[in-house]
């Protein structure tokens, strides 16, 4: 089995929610903080409709996690020459990023409502 997190490359994924929180990454490691509401297994999908837990980090160290649904995805860019410089931030990114960084061969936006 060939771990895809080992790859050089992949996706962006960048998560955006409705209550002002905003995070991306490329490294899988990183979706560990994202299950299916109530479950415990990997997160293998995201879809429009979805309902997810999210675990945050607070100013103060604890961890908060939040449900909410999964408004709607984006696919904004799609690259067809890695060796185009893609290390970094771009305008519509957010600046926060987590995990290692890679090389990425898209972007995908994914946008979330919080569940009151």
């Amino acid at each position: 089995m060939t771990d895809t997190n080992s790859l050089p490359y992949y996706p962006r994924f960048i998560f955006n929610f409705n209550d002002d929180k905003c995070f991306s990454t490329g490294d899988l490691d990183e979706f560990q903080y994202i299950k299916e509401h109530k479950q415990d297994y990997k997160i293998s999908r995201f879809v429009p409709g979805q309902k997810v837990d999210v675990t945050f980090v607070n100013e103060n160290d604890e961890s908060e996690v939040g449900t909410y649904l999964v408004n709607r995805i984006e696919i904004p860019q799609i690259k067809y020459d890695l060796d185009e410089p893609t290390y970094g931030l771009n305008m519509n990114d957010c600046t926060c990023i987590f995990g290692k960084d890679k090389k990425w061969i898209m972007e995908i936006y994914v946008y979330f409502d919080l569940v009151q």
